[in-house]
């Protein structure tokens, strides 16, 4: 299942459209609750002034729902762990945290309907959500004209960040494509002195944004794009492409599908015995999506990884283990699985919203933005990170670097990958010039 559809957005814009966790229900069935699926919280009263109202926006039944629902749940334990310990210490009060729970059901007409409904009914102060990226751009538009502080939880394209296009208000927790092309070719070229690349892209956005952050890394590491080709989003048979790739022979190939592709092409990949002569690179693998693979065809594939559950084979340092491993358990102990990227991405996205409120001591949106571009630096689950004024952060650690593992190597369910490296500081991110920003440059657009 993909959390990217091919999207007809424009390249260059946003759409225009118009636990002491609560989970709040709004009357005549209008919002969806799943009061069930929230981590128990422990009762505190520390909280003296009215509750700080969350919304949640994600595409919870439909096409994407099984990643919606990770997110909704890394969103809901971070809120959980604020509330715990007494809440949000804004301006010297303590502020509990509730939740509004939204269907965008992946419908922009849907989302946008529903959002001002969480604003004008719910009153909400924030919004963590999306996993299409089209619901994300609209979201983004809807905030400049709403003051609320939003923070998409999936991959954009390096477009959506460019001065005057992404909001004030508007934070990206995830990497974007631009950089997961960058860092998959970086990766082979220089990790494993793979230099002829053959790469597939996706016929939309997603891909051809990732062929830009791969050529780029090409440039300037000194590979070679031997060939490449683009497929559309659900084609029902990769051998025409593979067969391409094949009669190429490059030192690896790299490609930008995802979920239902990225099985098909593997499959097919596997059935045609390509591994045998060159290495498989997925660009962005998901647990999900992993998990949806043959082993066989899964063992000995290359992928990327924005945070994998299991970090024995991590070799950095050992705090930023034990921090991801405490998410992990945490997350395993309130719902039974490790956590996917999308949960990750979610879980740390809300926890900077919060570190934003208490520095700003205030819920105003433009104050909780000029807080992080004045405190850009903090730690998460994947490490320490800063925020660049393109609101997308600079991690260390960016994403983890995995290999397949064959079904004998594997001990569990979820026991998908192993982590051979890891990926990150300033290169793989596309350059502030390049979006527009000024080196001089403080801050974005005021909406």
């Amino acid at each position: 299942m993909s959390t990217e559809k091919s999207d007809k957005v424009s390249r260059r814009k946003f759409l225009a459209a118009g636990g002491a966790a609560v989970v709040v229900v709004a009357a005549a069935g209008a919002y969806y609750a799943l009061t069930s699926q929230a981590p128990k919280a422990t009762t505190t009263s520390a909280a003296t002034t009215q509750p700080f109202q969350l919304g949640i926006l994600l595409p919870l039944t439909g096409t994407f729902a099984d990643v919606a629902k990770t997110q909704r749940d890394g969103v809901l334990l971070a809120v959980k762990e604020a509330n715990d310990a007494g809440g949000l210490n804004v301006g010297g009060s303590k502020m509990n945290i509730t939740t509004v729970i939204q269907d965008d059901e992946a419908n922009l007409d849907v989302g946008v309907r529903r959002f001002k409904e969480m604003v004008q009914l719910n009153h909400i102060q924030g919004l963590i959500g999306q996993t299409w990226v089209p619901m994300a751009y609209a979201m983004n538009e809807q905030v400049k004209t709403t003051p609320l502080p939003y923070f998409p939880v999936c991959v954009v394209s390096s477009d959506a960040l460019k001065q005057g296009t992404v909001s004030n208000r508007t934070w990206v927790g995830m990497m974007n494509t631009y950089s997961i092309g960058y860092a998959a070719a970086a990766y082979a070229i220089k990790n494993l002195g793979l230099k002829n690349i053959y790469f597939l892209a996706r016929s939309d956005s997603w891909g051809w944004d990732m062929e830009k952050g791969v050529n780029a890394a090409a440039k300037a590491l000194g590979g070679q794009v031997i060939g490449r080709d683009e497929a559309p989003l659900g084609a029902p048979d990769f051998t025409p492409y593979l067969i391409k790739v094949a009669n190429a022979k490059p030192d690896v190939f790299i490609f930008a599908q995802f979920a239902a592709d990225q099985t098909n092409v593997l499959k097919q990949a596997y059935a045609m015995g390509l591994g045998k002569n060159m290495k498989l690179f997925a660009a962005w693998l998901t647990n999900v999506a992993a998990a949806g693979v043959p082993p066989e065809a899964l063992a000995g594939v290359y992928g990327l990884h924005f945070f994998y559950w299991d970090l024995t084979d991590f070799t950095g340092p050992s705090d930023v283990k034990q921090a991801a491993q405490q998410f992990v358990q945490n997350y395993q102990n309130a719902y039974g699985t490790p956590p996917d990227s999308y949960a990750a991405v979610a879980y740390l996205a809300t926890k900077e919203l919060f570190r934003a409120i208490q520095l700003a001591g205030s819920t105003d949106a433009d104050a909780i933005s000029a807080a992080l571009l004045k405190n850009p630096a903090f730690n998460s689950v994947k490490g320490p990170a800063t925020w660049r004024i393109d609101h997308e952060p600079a991690y260390v650690y960016a994403c983890n670097v995995v290999i397949g593992k064959a079904q004998a190597d594997r001990k569990s369910t979820w026991d998908l990958l192993k982590v051979v490296g890891s990926y990150g500081g300033t290169d793989y991110l596309p350059s502030l010039s390049d979006l527009g920003y000024t080196t001089s440059a403080s801050t974005t657009s005021k909406t």
